[in-house]
């Protein structure tokens, strides 16, 4: 499997015409109930001491207001036998400076082997369903671990319709940032994302980590072409 790693700066046109022609940016921050993003537009995935992360049913958007019918769910529980942790970067710069230390502090991680009592757990899941058909999607995620000196690589898989994939070095990141775009919901709507350990994971327990997601939906060339040919029309009938 090819993987490839990128920063928020190389999609960041992608990013910007999702946020103008959809207005539909999702945030979500994974990890301690003690730890979350207070600020409007953040969705906070928990879960306590020892219980599974729980189904959001109801997902917002950057600006607060509900996105119809979206939900998020952990079907592939990553490390649940203890609080998810805050080791994360409290100095986020660079790429990851666009997000608050309240996300990027605090992680899901997973690990291979038995870890703290847990078993082997070599990779976790995500799942986001109720997607628009019309529309793909850019992933941004963000993994942070810092005060260590081995390698502790995360992979991470997209698959929709179609699928990507990409590396982040964890291991005191400050600044990077990983960006997988373009990918379309499934049949049933449905994009799947699995974190689990890269190919130049040196760390003896393989963790891996997710701090952060952001998501953002992005209108398809031909619906854009349509948008903008709307638009015309309307700055034609404007004139008349």
């Amino acid at each position: 499997m090819a993987f490839s790693t990128s920063r928020l700066l190389v999609a960041g046109s992608t990013l910007a015409l999702g946020a103008s022609a959809s207005g539909q940016t999702m945030l979500f921050d994974f990890g301690n109930t003690g730890q979350q993003t207070l600020s409007p537009g953040w969705n906070n995935v928990t879960y306590p001491n020892p219980d599974p992360a729980p189904t959001l049913f109801v997902v917002f958007d950057d600006t607060g207001a509900i996105v119809p019918g979206v939900t998020l769910e952990i079907p592939d529980q990553f490390f649940i036998n203890g609080p998810p942790s805050q080791l994360g970067t409290e100095s986020p710069s660079g790429d990851a400076a666009a997000y608050p230390v309240s996300a990027t502090d605090d992680y899901f991680f997973g690990h291979t082997g038995d870890f703290a009592g847990g078993p082997d757990n070599p990779t976790g899941g995500i799942k986001i369903t109720g997607l628009d058909q019309s529309l793909t999607y850019d992933f941004t995620f963000m993994s942070s671990r810092t005060g260590v000196n081995d390698s502790r690589e995360t992979a991470y898989s997209v698959t929709g319709a179609n699928s990507a994939d990409g590396l982040l070095e964890a291991s005191n990141n400050d600044t990077e940032v990983l960006s997988i775009t373009g990918i379309f919901p499934d049949a049933n709507d449905e994009i799947y994302i699995e974190v689990s350990a890269g190919p130049n994971n040196t760390n003896g327990n393989s963790f891996y980590y997710i701090n952060l997601m952001q998501v953002d939906a992005v209108p398809e060339p031909a619906s854009l072409g349509l948008l903008g040919a709307s638009g015309l029309m309307l700055l034609r009938r404007r004139r008349a």
